[in-house]
C-alpha cells in the first residue's frame, strides 16, 4: 500500500509529466524527462518492495518463550511477574530494510517493564530478539494471539501489514498459599467436638473417644472401660474416632452471574482465588480436598484427594473457570458485530480483505415479499396479466361488459373520446408502473445507509466463521439470517479470544437476567450426591452468589438439612460487590447520620442516583440477612468476602469452623 508520502510523490511526478508534455514541450524537455525518470525509479522501488514482502514475510518465524523464576514454564502464577522473550528469524535470501514487530498483549495481563514492540532491520539468517515483563493479577488464561508485522521501504513510500498468527495459551494458576502471608495452617492438636457431634463417624484407633458399647468376644482387653463396666455390672468396650484426615469439598458457582465484571476482576475470579487458598491450606494439613463446579444446568467435579497431581489438576481447573465469560444471549446482533468485526479484521486480515471476502450488491437488496403487504404490490404488478387471463378465458357475455366498462372509465378520466383504447391500456398498466417503481425504490434502499454497512460486516464475519467451521455457503446463510446461531458463534469467538462484550443486565420486562435461580437445584443435587458418598463427617464449602435467589433457596435448604443431619459442616461464602458497603459500615453510617426534620429543599436528597443507590443497597442488605437467617436455621454458616479481603481471613474462619487451632 502507498503511504501519504507515496501519494504526494506520485502527484508531483504526474504534475512534472503533464507540465513537460503539455505546457512547455517546445521550450524544454527536462520536466518530462525528470518525471519519467522518477516514475521509473518509483516503479523499481515498488517491485523490489513487493518481492521482499512476498519472499521474506512468508518465511518469517516467531518463537515465544515464557520465563518465570529463571526457567521456561508452561503455566504461570498469578500475582508474580514473568518475562516474555521473543525471537524473529527470516529464512529468505532477501532482507527487510525496515520492519516493526509488535506482540499482541493478552487481555488479562499488565505490562510492568520492557516494550512489546521492536523496530529494526532484518538481515538474512539473523535473529531479532526482544523481551518484556508481564504480570497476571488474577487466575485465568493468558492467550497470545501472535505478532503484528509492519514493513516499509527506506523512503517511506510503501508499507505492508500482516499478522502472524501463533495462538498460544498459558494457564494462570492461583497464587501459592505461602505467597499470601503464609496462609497454610498447621494442625497442632485436636479438640473435642460438641456433644453428640463427632468429627468421624467410623470407629478406629484415634485418640478421641467416639462411643461406648457392649463387650463382644474378640475385643482387646485394653479397650474395656472398667468404671462404666463396674457401674453396669457388664463389660463395656470403648470405641475411638478413626484417625483419618478431614475431607473438604468445595462447590464453586460458575454461572453467568458470577462472570460479570471487568476481565480478571469478576466474582468468579475472586472466588477461584479463595478456593485455591482453602484447598492449599487443607492440603498442607494433609486433608483431602475435592472440587465441584456447577452452573444452571450441569456439574463437574473431582473426588477428594491429596496427591500432588490432584492438586495441580485442581489448580488448573480453577484457572480455567476463572477465565469464563458471560454468554451473549440478549445482546443485539449489531453490538456483537461491532465487537467481533475489528477483532477479526486485526487477527485475520487476509480473510477479511474486500477482494477475497466481498459483499455482492444483490445481497443488499431488501426483499419486498418478507412483509405481509408486499403481496399487494406483487398483485399490482401482475394485475394486467391476471386480469387478461381471467377475462379472456371467460365466456363472451362476461368479458365484453368488463371491457366496455373499463373503456368508459378511461374515457371519463381523460375526457378524450378519440383515444379510448390508448387510455384503456394506460389505465390498465398504471398499477404495474407504480408497483414496479415502489418495488425498485424499496429494494435499492439496502445499498445505502447503516443497514448496508452492518449487513456487509456481518456477512464477512459469517464467512470467516464458515471457513473456520467448514460449514461452507450454507453456514454463511444461516449466520446471516439466524440471530440466535449468530449470537452463539460470535460469543464463542469472543470467549476464545478473551474479548468482553457488554451484556444487558435486565430484560425487556425489567427482570434481572443473571439471577440464575436454577443453580439452587443443581447445587442441592451435587450436595446430596456428596453426602451420599461421604465416609466420615466432612466439611462442605459453597462459594456461590446466592443472595438474590430468595424463595428459590428451598432445594438448597433441604440439602443443607440433610448434610447437617449426617453431622457434616456447611460453610457458605458469598461474594460482596465492591460498590455496596458492608452491613456494619452501613449500620454505623445510618446511626451516625442525624435525623432531619421537615421536608424543605435543604432536607431532601438532591440526587436521584443517590436515592436509587441507597434503595438498592438496603434491598441487597435485606437479601443477605434473609439468606443468612434461612441457612442459619439449618445449621449452615454464611460469610461474605469483599473484593479486598485476603484469603487468610477466610482460612481463619475455616479454622474456627472446623474446631481446629492453628498457628500462622
Amino acid at each position: 500500500m502507498l503511504t501519504a508520502r507515496g501519494w504526494w510523490f506520485l502527484a508531483i511526478i504526474a504534475f512534472l509529466i503533464v507540465l513537460g508534455a503539455m505546457v512547455v514541450p517546445f521550450f524544454s524537455v527536462v520536466p518530462a524527462l525528470l518525471g519519467l525518470t522518477l516514475l521509473a525509479w518509483f516503479s523499481v522501488e515498488w517491485v523490489l518492495f513487493q518481492i521482499r514482502v512476498n519472499a521474506s514475510v512468508a518465511r518469517l518465524r516467531i518463537v515465544r518463550r515464557v520465563v518465570q523464576g529463571g526457567r521456561d514454564v508452561p503455566m504461570v502464577w498469578s500475582g508474580l511477574a514473568f518475562d516474555v522473550r521473543l525471537s524473529a528469524r527470516s529464512e529468505a535470501a532477501l532482507g527487510i530494510p525496515f520492519l516493526v514487530l509488535e506482540d499482541r498483549l493478552p487481555m488479562v495481563a499488565e505490562r510492568e517493564g520492557g516494550d512489546n514492540q521492536l523496530a529494526a532491520i532484518l538481515e538474512p539468517d539473523e535473529a531479532l530478539r526482544w523481551q518484556y515483563t508481564l504480570r497476571a493479577p488474577t487466575p485465568g488464561v493468558l492467550r497470545f494471539e501472535g505478532v503484528r508485522v509492519r514493513l516499509a521501504d527506506l523512503q517511506g513510500f510503501f508499507y505492508h501489514t500482516r499478522f502472524l498468527r501463533e495462538s498460544t495459551e498459558y494457564l494462570v494458576l492461583p497464587p501459592l498459599a505461602d505467597e499470601e502471608g503464609r496462609q497454610r495452617a498447621t494442625k497442632r492438636f485436636n479438640t473435642l467436638p460438641p456433644p453428640g457431634g463427632h468429627r468421624f463417624r467410623r470407629a478406629g484407633s484415634g485418640s478421641e473417644l467416639l462411643n461406648l458399647r457392649d463387650y463382644q468376644p474378640g475385643d482387646p482387653p485394653k479397650m474395656i472401660a472398667w468404671r462404666p463396666s463396674a457401674r453396669r455390672d457388664s463389660l463395656i468396650t470403648k470405641e475411638f474416632e478413626s484417625d483419618v484426615p478431614v475431607r473438604c469439598v468445595l462447590f464453586l458457582d460458575t454461572s453467568d452471574g458470577m462472570r460479570l465484571g471487568p476481565p480478571g476482576n469478576t466474582p468468579l475470579a475472586r472466588m477461584a482465588a479463595v478456593a485455591s487458598g482453602i484447598s492449599q491450606a487443607a492440603a498442607g494439613n494433609r486433608d483431602l480436598v475435592g472440587l465441584t463446579t456447577f452452573d444452571t444446568e450441569t456439574t463437574k467435579g473431582s473426588n477428594p484427594a491429596r496427591t500432588k497431581l490432584h492438586m495441580i489438576n485442581l489448580m488448573r481447573q480453577l484457572a480455567e473457570v476463572a477465565a469464563l465469560q458471560p454468554g451473549t444471549a440478549g445482546v443485539p446482533p449489531e453490538e456483537l458485530t461491532r465487537r467481533a468485526y475489528p477483532l477479526a479484521h486485526e487477527l485475520y486480515p487476509e480473510a477479511m480483505n474486500k477482494k477475497t471476502n466481498r459483499m455482492p450488491l444483490g445481497r443488499l437488496w431488501i426483499p419486498l415479499l418478507d412483509k405481509w403487504w408486499g403481496f399487494i404490490v406483487l398483485f399490482a404488478v401482475l394485475y394486467p396479466t391476471l386480469m387478461g387471463a381471467a377475462v379472456f378465458n371467460a365466456p363472451k357475455f362476461i368479458w365484453r361488459p368488463w371491457i366496455e366498462f373499463m373503456a368508459y372509465l378511461a374515457e371519463q378520466i381523460t375526457r378524450n373520446k378519440g383515444k379510448t383504447w390508448i387510455n384503456f391500456l394506460i389505465l390498465s398498466f398504471l398499477p404495474v408502473l407504480l408497483g414496479g417503481l415502489f418495488w425498485l425504490i424499496y429494494g435499492i434502499r439496502g445499498w445505502f445507509g447503516n443497514r448496508a454497512r452492518q449487513l456487509t460486516r456481518r456477512k464477512r464475519v459469517s464467512a470467516l466463521f464458515a471457513v473456520q467451521d467448514g460449514t461452507g455457503s450454507a453456514g454463511v446463510e444461516r449466520l446471516i439470517h439466524d440471530d440466535e446461531a449468530y449470537g452463539k458463534r460470535v460469543g464463542q469467538f469472543l470467549q476464545e479470544h478473551q474479548l468482553r462484550c457488554p451484556v444487558p443486565l435486565y430484560d425487556s420486562q425489567g427482570h434481572y437476567r443473571f439471577r440464575c435461580a436454577e443453580k439452587s437445584r443443581v447445587l442441592a443435587s451435587a450436595l446430596i450426591r456428596s453426602v451420599s458418598r461421604a465416609r466420615d463427617n466432612e466439611l462442605y464449602v459453597v462459594l456461590a452468589d446466592l443472595i438474590e435467589l430468595g424463595d428459590d433457596l428451598a432445594p438448597l435448604v433441604k440439602a443443607a438439612r440433610v448434610a447437617r443431619s449426617r453431622h457434616h459442616q456447611l460453610l457458605v461464602i458469598v461474594p460482596w460487590p465492591a460498590d455496596v458497603p458492608p452491613l456494619d459500615e452501613a449500620d454505623a453510617k445510618l446511626a451516625a447520620e442525624p435525623r432531619r426534620k421537615g421536608s424543605g429543599p435543604k432536607n431532601r436528597r438532591t440526587g436521584l442516583m443517590s436515592v436509587v443507590q441507597a434503595s438498592l443497597t438496603r434491598q441487597y442488605h435485606d437479601s443477605f440477612r434473609k439468606l443468612r437467617r434461612t441457612l442459619g436455621q439449618v445449621g449452615a454458616t454464611v460469610v461474605r468476602v469483599n473484593e479486598g479481603d485476603p484469603v487468610r481471613l477466610v482460612l481463619d474462619r475455616l479454622d474456627r469452623l472446623r474446631g481446629l487451632r492453628s498457628r500462622r
